[in-house]
């Protein structure tokens, strides 16, 4: 069984949400149920998704980053994620998804440009 786990904090009107393993389809849905918590938390400034332990991606993973950058869009809520690396950042090169979202190396950074 691959390891997965999310958890979320709320700082200031920032919700941080950190991922930690392997985003593939088993896991997607307990990404997508953190990032409704993040919607709903009386409209963010920004939703902050720190990638920064993510181990592997796959393409349902990037899926559900993707239905998260037309939410927060949708919902008018900036979406930054934090140190893509590895499967995910190839993926994201490859499909020219990289410029879709703001990036940034750690979330200090993304919470300064907040």
């Amino acid at each position: 069984m691959t390891f997965f786990t999310v958890s979320s904090t709320l700082l200031g009107t920032v919700f941080v949400v950190r991922v930690l393993g392997e985003l593939d389809y088993r896991h997607s849905p307990v990404l997508r149920a953190e990032m409704d918590k993040a919607w709903a938390a009386e409209t963010p400034s920004v939703v902050v998704a720190d990638v920064t332990g993510l181990s592997f991606c796959d393409s349902t993973g990037v899926a559900e980053l993707i239905l998260a950058l037309r939410r927060s869009r949708d919902l008018g809520v900036r979406l930054a994620l934090v140190g893509v690396h590895g499967t995910l950042e190839r993926i994201l090169a490859i499909t020219g998804l990289r410029t879709s979202f703001e990036v940034f190396a750690s979330v200090e950074e993304a919470l300064q440009k907040a």
